[in-house]
């Protein structure tokens, strides 16, 4: 059972992915949801990872991860991708 506190669905809240990039800002690979839960779980959240929505990410920047909590809700948790 996930334990969501107010501190999940809050803005304050925004996870970092260390990612090798190219020169250019460029990731090699792509940022997955197994990457999203596996940061989201060193903040103290626990979740299955397919419950997590990420969109093509291929370079360094913020955005947003979509949750599905149940069938009706649903949160964005921000990310940013880093240079490792």
């Amino acid at each position: 059972a996930s334990d969501w506190s107010p501190d999940v669905c809050s803005s304050e809240l925004t996870i970092e992915i260390p990612m090798k990039v190219s020169p250019t800002g460029v990731i090699y690979g792509s940022v997955t949801n197994v990457q999203i839960a596996d940061a989201l779980q060193k903040v103290g959240f626990e979740l299955d990872r397919n419950t997590i929505h990420v969109d093509a990410v291929k370079e360094v920047g913020e955005y947003k991860a979509t949750v599905k909590l149940h069938k009706e809700v649903s949160v964005e948790i921000p990310f940013k991708v880093i240079a490792e």
